[in-house]
């Protein structure tokens, strides 16, 4: 039997002219998300809202995955082609929004509409990666896709920046308003409108609304700073409609996951938890410039590029495992938990002593497992081509939409469970390098149990995934 072509030849030549649409969408999405986190200081300063600053980010983040909800469940008549239009035309109209926004409240709006529009491009083009390309593929793509968003978080702080220093963050937001439109109308010319047969059953409304106060139980617990026990009953409380959710769609009709999705020792219930429990661990990066500013001294620039070696770290891996196939592609999603825990020990020890004799040994530790911390870069695509392949060509949306859904949960709940943890260790009230230290060394301790309890699921994965059974010729 003839062995697939792997290649990047193969992978660019299958694409054709939907790769444009496909790092398009990818390219607006990251792009923006990394611009606004940088000018976000100057627009609260310009324009009030301080009290607010969190909600920028929060809203996003629940407008992205409640889209990624409508991308499951989406009426017959809409398209994919139509879901990526109209994913272009949320984003720019938020992008507009925003750009034009006198006070916060219409900013939050703005940020809103583009979240939703973000989440819709998340999840339509992990939709167009099984509609465009053979499944020998799929890990090509989603190594681009790492690219994309590394090159965004590597060059987005310094556009920000520089729009911010000029006082020109509205036109920022305003210069992504015609990109949009440029993305919608390629999508209109380029990808083909797939009209789908057979009948949907009806809208799993209960679901639908468990998901979202899901997301606003943890959006909420990640905004509380002041008392970390109540934000501890919140993601309890999280997990128990989680909970509740799994036992509704055991027994309901009307499906909004794809079969599997949250039944324990499935497959896809495996995969699924593998990549939430590793994406909740990189959010760890998230203090890391805080305190490698006021423990090492650094300047927030500096601060910023020096935690951006993560997302290089997951580009760099990505790109190299791209190619991986059988035995590769198992010992990778073995080793990827094993070495993100150690460089979350590293990391720990590294970043939470303070830097008192000025020595440049502890940036280039704390450097160095920030990089190996983006080591999920090994196993993520081959993580995310298994759900993909996991499902029949007829439930690709349903797939496609909670592989997003997924992946912005462990965004979400990883800041949240952050964000509790440096809390209860006093962060709020630090006055001295001990108070940071401790606070840090109890996050870093936090996300190294999180991220070791992903060792015993890659191996069940590697174990009872279909797509990773060896071949005869192994």
């Amino acid at each position: 039997m003839t062995t697939p072509d792997t290649s990047w030849r193969a992978f660019f030549s299958a694409g054709g002219i939907a790769l444009l649409i496909f790092v398009g969408g990818i390219t607006l999405q990251a792009m923006e998300g990394f611009i606004g986190s940088a000018m976000l200081p100057t627009v609260v300063h310009d324009i009030g809202g301080l009290d607010y600053f969190a909600w920028n980010t929060t809203l996003f983040i629940v407008a992205s995955i409640v889209a990624t909800v409508f991308a499951a469940v989406r009426p017959e008549r809409i398209g994919p082609r139509d879901v990526y239009v109209l994913a272009a035309i949320a984003f720019g109209l938020g992008s507009l929004i925003c750009g034009l926004a006198p006070n916060i409240a219409v900013l939050l709006v703005g940020r809103t509409v583009q979240g939703f529009g973000a989440g819709l491009i998340i999840a339509t083009t992990l939709a167009m990666i099984r509609i465009v390309f053979p499944q020998h593929l799929w890990p090509r793509a989603m190594a681009l896709n790492s690219m994309v968003w590394g090159i965004a978080t590597l060059l987005g702080p310094a556009v920000g920046g520089v729009f911010a220093n000029y006082g020109l963050w509205r036109w920022a937001f305003l210069s992504i308003v015609p990109l949009a439109a440029l993305l919608a109308i390629g999508a209109i010319v380029v990808l083909p409108r797939r009209e789908e047969t057979g009948v949907r059953n009806p809208l799993p409304l209960l679901q639908i609304g468990l998901v979202i106060a899901a997301i606003l139980l943890i959006s909420i617990a990640s905004l509380i700073t002041n008392d970390p026990i109540l934000a501890t009953v919140l993601l309890g409380l999280a997990v128990a409609t989680v909970a509740t959710l799994s036992a509704v769609e055991r027994r309901s009709p009307s499906r909004l996951l794809p079969e599997g999705a949250l039944s324990p020792g499935h497959p896809l219930a495996t995969l699924f938890i593998t990549i939430m429990l590793l994406g909740m661990s990189i959010t760890s990066d998230v203090f890391a410039p805080l305190f490698l500013q006021r423990l090492h001294g650094l300047s927030p620039l500096a601060a910023g590029y020096l935690t951006a070696l993560v997302a290089l770290g997951w580009t760099v891996t990505s790109i190299v495992s791209s190619g991986f196939t059988g035995r590769s592609v198992r010992l990778a999603i073995l080793a990827t938990p094993v070495l993100m825990t150690l460089a979350t020990i590293g990391l720990g020890l590294a970043l939470a002593v303070p830097n008192e004799a000025s020595s440049p040994l502890p940036i280039i530790l704390c450097g160095l497992f920030l990089f190996i911390l983006g080591s999920i870069g090994f196993a993520f695509q081959h993580l995310s081509t298994g759900v993909l392949a996991s499902g029949s060509a007829a439930d690709n949306d349903r797939v496609s939409a909670t592989l997003g859904m997924v992946q912005l949960f462990a965004s979400g709940l990883g800041a949240a469970i952050g964000g509790v943890a440096v809390n209860a260790a006093g962060l709020p009230r630090a006055t001295s390098a001990a108070d940071l230290s401790h606070a840090a060394s109890v996050l870093l301790w936090v996300f190294t149990v999180i991220t070791a309890l992903a060792v015993p699921f890659a191996w069940r994965v590697v174990q009872t995934a279909p797509h990773l059974r060896p071949t005869p010729a192994e």
